[in-house]
């Protein structure tokens, strides 16, 4: 007995994927921005220089943004031959932010922003394969 498998069915299925692919990267990038705008600090709060008021982040919590540069530099890239998709943070600080460094405790928040949508990346790309295979 052969099994045979349908070329056509296989660049359906391909294609079905990377189109989840785009859909599910966008959507971690878009977690991790909403993790720094719209999730609450209880860090130290603090005038900066000009009399602008600051709510700092507490260890363990998504950065708070102060200018939107780390917000800014998320970006996402694509390389659908290889059927990956990547979130990169790209300012200088963002790793010290994630990981922290000597003398600051991390403030994840692409690593959250990627277990946040765990789930749905996984349910997104079986549907799509289902979809592709005409379940």
């Amino acid at each position: 007995m052969a099994v045979q498998w349908n070329r056509g069915l296989t660049e359906q299925v391909r294609q079905a994927v990377n189109r989840e692919i785009v859909v599910q990267t966008e959507g971690v990038r878009n977690e991790a921005i909403r993790l720094i705008l719209d999730t609450p600090k209880t860090g130290r709060l603090y005038k900066k220089r000009g009399g602008k008021m600051h709510q700092a982040s507490a260890p363990g919590e998504p950065p708070a943004s102060d200018y939107g540069r780390l917000v800014n530099s998320i970006r996402t890239d694509y390389d659908l031959q290889a059927s990956i998709g990547t979130v990169t943070a790209s300012t200088k600080y963002a790793a010290g932010l994630e990981y922290g460094t000597a003398r600051m405790a991390a403030r994840p928040f692409m690593r959250t922003a990627l277990s946040n949508r765990h789930r749905e990346i996984i349910a997104g790309i079986q549907g799509a394969v289902r979809a592709a295979l005409g379940e």
